[in-house]
């Protein structure tokens, strides 16, 4: 039998900026843009402990996926791929059609969950215009991109 994880997102509000900040240094991810507008973080919980935080942008119907960290005693449990079905359920929910992102460590966790490798060049004007794509990821960040289910609403 399988088991069903109940893992809820919650927007981050303001008190919860710094603990998000400090999780994204510690997975030696980007921080110096999320407060900027068109962005959107939840952190995660698991039976009231938070275990993951992560977010995206929005591009018209393109989407750029962000900042997934999920906490060390997490990793490995299927928190990753719960919170990235939350996160993809939201953004279609929300007339996003593509998710696109960027990574240095993690692709073949992407690619387990649908995302296919393109060449950087590929990415659609207003993804590639983004702070990700211009400098905040280096250049040897691998470039994925995913449709995302329309959603029935």
């Amino acid at each position: 039998m399988e088991t069903v994880m109940m893992i809820q997102a919650t927007e981050i509000a303001a008190g919860q900026w710094q603990r998000f900040r400090d999780a994204l240094k510690s997975a030696d991810l980007p921080s110096d843009d999320i407060d900027l507008p068109g962005r959107t973080f939840f952190e995660f919980t698991l039976d009231s402990e938070t275990v993951a935080w992560g977010g995206f942008e929005t591009h018209g119907t393109d989407g750029l996926l962000r900042s997934l960290v999920v906490e060390p005693a997490y990793r490995s449990k299927g928190v990753g791929a719960e919170m990235l079905r939350v996160i993809e359920a939201i953004a279609a929910g929300q007339g996003i059609a593509r998710f696109h992102l960027l990574t240095t460590t993690a692709s073949g966790f992407f690619e387990r969950q649908g995302y296919a490798l393109n060449q950087r060049g590929s990415a659609p004007p207003l993804i590639s215009q983004t702070e990700q794509f211009r400098g905040l990821c280096p250049g040897s960040a691998c470039y994925m991109c995913k449709a995302l289910p329309l959603d029935d609403g």
